[in-house]
């Protein structure tokens, strides 16, 4: 069965190969040479699945394509400041091939168009012209995740007709944007340009930008995250050449286009898309692209500035403490002191992704709730992604509820966000594998800071709810029947289908219940936890002959006094 997505870009491939308009590129010789039906859709995902439609897998020269990628380059290895010193990033309206200069100081307007991207190439660092090419296939190489050649031929053909190029970078050498050796930096922009790719490399490398810069096949960060969005937006504004502002309103993706034929785009965080036919149109476009990107824009919703309405189901379930107990079987004392407090914890169960709008949601429901509650725990079981930012206002709550000597627990089990960076923020955080953890430590905060001693005590046995309503006379006939028994760490104290003929008294320690879903499940499920006071064991004595239905384990060296129900029933 084809997917229905393939399906889609199939028909479109249908749809379009028979359109004849455009022309091939002529001004490099070379590229009149290629096949004017060659044409290949493909679509390559953040999570490594692609879609490949046509002649995905005929190798084409990227031509101006490269740009974008030999910019980032230089981002990461320069930094921004230091690039947009000598290239800017405002659209020329002008030819790919115009002498854009800024007349002051003869920057070129942005790194897109030709002069732009020879000042690009100009600053790629290297001792010499081997060397420095050897970095620029290195770095494209990471982001096809395969080693590229470089079609001489074309290079050949670039070198021999580029006078107007040549020009470029004289010009760029009088106001001081290259150094010498002016015509090494123009060989290197040509022999980058005759890199070749097919149309499901040049996908894969727009995956890799969408994808924040990581490579989705190989999971290599091929360039820096906060650079991502410098490309990206130079791509959106710059790179259809002069048509770039119909394409950002029709299409609305980052973009490039190249002589060659290929047209990549980018969906941040989900997608990066190519399409590869070599007939151009008067701007330098591919006929076949544009319409394409055009069509599958608008059939899957595409365009960045339609942004889907924003769920208000983020909040899943905001409730207190008495509301959703753990499973620790408490005294009826301890009990009564976590209703009266119940209110001191706020527990805010989210869900779905998380950006800004729903932290926006989730901050304004903390607010309404920080007057009367000392822990917040926020429960990200049921969370898919949260991305940076949204992280990072994490954090400044808190910092904040930290000031406010309040604190912030996070039930995390899937290890979505960064420990370490709230750790160096505010101490009050804490990290919990399960809300289950989570709401037993709230419960135990609240209990010690009214002064009950659990783990560790030892109840006398006056303690134990039991005995309530007898006189001293019955109790300590009772307690002359109880047998002291120790258990170690993970000992059974009751075994899962052993007779019940015993109750228990916990006095020291502590201890949980468990079960296995069936007999060939090897997963135990925890039922209930106690703390030294309670009484266990007792429900099987009324039911005379039954099992024992669950096990029972020491969590910690525990004492428990225990007697036999015959004793206690004589």
């Amino acid at each position: 069965m084809e997917n229905t997505i393939e399906t889609i870009i199939r028909e479109l491939h249908e749809k379009y190969q028979s359109c004849g308009e455009g022309a091939l590129a002529d001004y490099i010789p070379e590229l009149t040479n290629a096949d004017p039906n060659w044409f290949a859709i493909c679509v390559f995902t953040v999570d490594g699945h692609s879609y490949e439609i046509g002649d995905h897998d005929k190798e084409f020269t990227i031509q101006s394509v490269s740009k974008a990628f030999t910019y980032g380059m230089i981002l990461d290895d320069l930094g921004f400041e230091e690039v947009f010193r000598k290239i800017g990033v405002e659209p020329s309206g002008e030819a790919f091939n115009s002498i854009s200069l800024d007349p002051d100081t003869g920057r070129p307007r942005n790194p897109m168009i030709n002069a732009g991207a020879i000042a690009a190439t100009g600053q790629v660092e290297g001792v010499n012209f081997d060397r420095r090419f050897s970095r620029i296939i290195k770095k494209f190489n990471s982001y096809a995740a395969r080693n590229l050649d470089v079609d001489e031929e074309v290079y050949s053909s670039e070198s021999t007709t580029g006078f107007r190029n040549r020009a470029i970078a004289n010009l760029l050498r009088n106001f001081g944007i290259i150094d010498d050796p002016v015509d090494e930096t123009v060989e290197l922009y040509f022999k980058q340009c005759s890199i070749l790719v097919n149309c499901s490399d040049l996908a894969l490398m727009g995956a890799t930008l969408a994808n924040g810069g990581v490579n989705p096949v190989t999971k290599e960060r091929v360039l820096k995250s906060e650079n991502v969005d410098r490309v990206l937006s130079v791509m959106s504004s710059c790179g259809m050449y002069d048509s770039s502002g119909e394409w950002i309103l029709k299409v609305g993706l980052p973009a490039k286009s190249g002589v060659g034929g290929g047209v990549l785009g980018i969906l941040p965080g989900q997608l990066g898309m190519a399409v590869f036919s070599p007939l151009l149109d008067e701007k330098g476009n591919s006929v076949r692209g544009v319409k394409t990107f055009a069509e599958l824009s608008q059939r899957f919703n595409l365009h960045l500035f339609n942004y889907p309405t924003v769920s208000d189901n983020s909040i899943r379930r905001l409730y207190k403490l008495n509301q959703a107990v753990s499973h620790r079987v408490r005294p009826q004392a301890h009990q009564k002191l976590l209703e009266e407090n119940a209110d001191r914890v706020t527990i805010m169960e989210l869900q779905g992704d998380l950006f800004f709008s729903a932290m926006e949601r989730l901050l304004r429901a903390q607010t309404e709730h920080v007057d009367g509650s000392d822990i917040f725990v926020l429960d990200l079981t049921r969370v898919g992604l949260i991305d940076s930012a949204t992280e990072g206002l994490m954090i400044h709550v808190a910092v904040d509820l930290h000031l406010l000597g309040k604190r912030m627990w996070i039930v995390d089990p899937k290890q979505i966000l960064t420990k370490h960076s709230f750790y160096g923020s505010a101490q009050s955080v804490r990290f919990h594998d399960s809300i289950e953890a989570a709401l037993e430590i709230c419960e135990n905060d609240i209990l010690m800071a009214q002064g009950v001693e659990l783990l560790g005590g030892d109840h006398g046995g006056d303690d134990f709810e039991i005995f309530a309503g007898l006189d001293d006379d019955q109790k300590e006939v009772i307690t002359g029947l109880l047998d002291r028994r120790e258990f170690k760490r993970g000992d059974y104290i009751i075994s899962q289908g052993d007779d019940a003929d015993c109750i228990y008294l916990l006095q020291k320690g502590s201890e949980s219940i468990r079960v296995h879903a069936n007999e060939e499940d090897e997963r135990v499920q925890t039922l209930a936890a106690y703390y030294p006071g309670v009484t266990f064991g007792d429900l099987a004595i009324v039911d005379r002959g039954r099992k024992r239905s669950a096990d029972v384990v020491a969590d910690e060296e525990c004492v428990c006094w225990s007697s036999w129900w015959r004793i206690l029933r004589n």
